[in-house]
């Protein structure tokens, strides 16, 4: 085959072996433009019409795509929709990662919003006292601070809107309720906060010191409150330790000893003040 032959086919060929994958395909291929003598011809006179047109290279590309490839399709050499399939893969990855680009832009870039939930530990819960209101306090990267009431109906407090600049930074949070544990915390900005609600125990000691009515110390006098039982000490001391689960705003207490009358009252429980009692003789 003449020199000036084999070059234009090499180009040919090379413009349409960049689309081919497959070596044994672009193998099969060169055979059978090679061992085509009126395939080549026509390929030589299109490709001398605009060899030298600005844009050629797309032109010819075109021009060989037209000639070659739907010869060879015709023939049932190779699939004629292989190229077009590989364009739409492409476009469809392109597309594809496009999306998830901006996706993960969004993410970043977007304001979120912000739930604070109180969340009920009932290892630290009085049945008889559900909790009724509370406050919670916060602040973002030391910002001014914001206040909001939570209640039994409404356990949530919603931030909204925490721009792209705060949200890396970190979070105060403080909660307070009467008869609860106070949560002082720091913690990063995310979609979603837990708080801990427990009860502070401030129901569950009752102490105090029995005497008689000289003013002497009652050793060993019984203390039952509800099935709890304790005895006073050597100087007429006691404590009782109350479980949450029979914690109550009030208790009804009672002391007996023998030669004595029982004695019965009903207190706030407290671990500041305590419960001073007197017993008197049986007549």
């Amino acid at each position: 085959m003449p020199e000036r032959i084999e070059k234009i086919s090499d180009e040919l060929l090379a413009r349409y072996f960049d689309g081919l994958a497959n070596e044994d395909e672009k193998r099969l291929v060169k055979a059978y433009l090679l061992s085509d003598e009126k395939a080549m011809n026509e390929a030589i006179e299109a490709s001398r019409a605009i060899a030298y047109q600005k844009m050629a290279a797309e032109k010819f590309s075109d021009l060989a795509y037209d000639i070659i490839v739907k010869r060879l399709v015709k023939d049932g050499i190779i699939d004629g929709n292989a190229r077009r399939k590989r364009r739409w893969a492409y476009a469809s990855a392109l597309f594809a990662t496009f999306v998830v680009a901006f996706a993960i832009c969004w993410h970043i870039f977007a304001p979120i919003n912000l739930k604070i939930n109180v969340v009920e530990d009932t290892n630290y819960a009085i049945p008889s006292m559900p909790f009724k209101s509370g406050i919670i306090t916060y602040s973002i990267g030391g910002c001014e601070s914001v206040k909001k009431s939570v209640s039994d109906d409404n356990m949530t407090v919603l931030v909204e809107n925490i721009p792209f600049k705060d949200k890396w930074e970190k979070m105060h949070i403080v909660f307070e309720s009467l008869g609860y544990q106070t949560v002082d915390t720091i913690v990063g900005a995310k979609e979603s906060i837990s708080l801990p609600l427990r009860r502070d125990n401030s129901l569950g000691v009752i102490f105090g010191n029995v005497i008689d009515e000289d003013g002497k110390p009652v050793a060993g006098a019984k203390i039952v409150v509800q099935d709890i039982e304790t005895q006073t000490d050597s100087i007429g001391n006691f404590r009782l330790e109350i479980p949450f689960s029979k914690q109550m705003e009030s208790q009804r207490m009672q002391i007996s000893k023998e030669g004595y009358r029982v004695w019965t009252g009903t207190y706030r429980p407290s671990e500041v003040y305590g419960w001073n009692v007197v017993l008197k003789p049986k007549p």
